[in-house]
């Protein structure tokens, strides 16, 4: 990871929300309106859990994050062995561990020791992990790319636990090149054991893309056809034709798929213009393979859907490269995604752009 030295751009850090931004009664709450949060699985109060968002305008403020927290790109974080795992963008995919979601963060090392073995130029990147456990095995699903190129691909390493030096690699997963789409940001969604899992990616030129798998053996090597990968995300307006990073949460009977819209970086280190930037969009559907809905019912793949829940206000600039988790700890909805913070230093030259 490269950095740059500016007065005028913005750090990334990694932030944290703990929400009842996902309910099943009305799509109202994804607004992050509320300001306090409230389970949404089980309806006891909880203990010794974060604290509520304040709320600027109609956006909450980011939750403190310590430690190993700046310079946090696409974080992907797991719960395992009685601690908080977290997987990020760039240094061979940084791996960082902490007993709290709050911190103290703890850099541990690197998920690719010696780099990953897909090679498409000297100065690409290893971007956006992201982790699913399948059986005993951790599954790590990562993009390799260079900022403002459509030529990538998705890898994959594995693992039996999720510490550095443990995974092997296993190089690109098959999936075709195409035109329409950007092989970037993978994300594994499974709702059982025994039911397919849903692979989503994309992607940065034409919305975001999604395959059913039928057995793990294609987590590993895709063997599918290109006429199976279908779009499930698309918008053509104007500030909003940018979209990645997309995750699929279930909350009862809804599937929702957040996601990433705008510029999160650009090739001349400078801020994206005003309305370009980066900001946090949501869909739902009653199937996981859609269609998706906007809270005002606008379809997202044919009339331009798409409702933002988090933007750029006060000191956060830029939010982006989300994940949503059930916290097994505190039994809540927890948001965490990066942003830069305003007035800070540095930039990346490994984001997405």
């Amino acid at each position: 990871m490269e950095m740059f030295q500016s007065s005028t751009v913005a750090r990334f850090s990694i932030a944290i929300v703990i929400s009842s931004l996902i309910t099943s009664a009305t799509f109202s709450p994804l607004v992050f309106h509320l300001t306090r949060s409230v389970p949404v699985v089980r309806a006891r109060p909880q203990a010794a859990v974060v604290l509520p968002p304040s709320i600027s305008g109609i956006y909450p403020d980011p939750e403190p994050c310590r430690g190993n927290c700046s310079w946090v790109h696409d974080p992907s974080i797991v719960y395992d062995d009685n601690k908080y795992w977290r997987f990020t963008t760039s240094g061979n995919i940084a791996i960082s561990t902490s007993r709290f979601l709050q911190g103290p963060w703890k850099y541990q090392g690197a998920l690719l020791h010696n780099g990953t073995s897909i090679h498409l130029r000297d100065d690409q990147d290893i971007w956006a992990p992201s982790i699913v456990k399948r059986d005993e095995t951790w599954y790590c699903h990562y993009s390799v790319s260079f900022i403002g190129s459509q030529h990538s691909e998705i890898g994959v390493a594995t693992s039996t636990s999720l510490s550095p030096g443990s995974w092997t690699d296993h190089g690109a997963i098959g999936l075709p090149q195409n035109s329409r789409y950007n092989l970037i940001d993978p994300f594994v969604f499974q709702e059982s054991r025994d039911s397919p899992a849903y692979f989503t990616f994309g992607s940065y030129w034409s919305g975001i893309q999604q395959i059913e798998m039928n057995n793990h053996d294609e987590l590993l090597a895709w063997g599918g056809d290109e006429r199976d990968i279908r779009t499930i995300i698309s918008n053509t307006t104007a500030n909003f034709a940018v979209q990645e990073g997309a995750i699929v949460y279930k909350n009862e009977e809804f599937f929702y798929v957040f996601f990433s819209v705008g510029q999160c970086c650009r090739r001349d280190f400078e801020l994206a213009l005003p309305g370009d930037e980066y900001h946090i969009v949501v869909c739902r559907a009653e199937r996981i393979i859609g269609p998706y809905f906007d809270r005002e019912g606008r379809n997202c793949l044919t009339q331009n859907g798409g409702t933002t829940v988090l933007a750029s206000h006060g000191d956060m600039y830029a939010p982006g490269g989300q994940g949503v988790m059930l916290d097994p700890k505190s039994e809540r909805t927890v948001v965490y995604y990066h942003y830069g913070k305003s007035g800070g230093l540095g930039w990346w030259s490994g984001g997405k752009g």
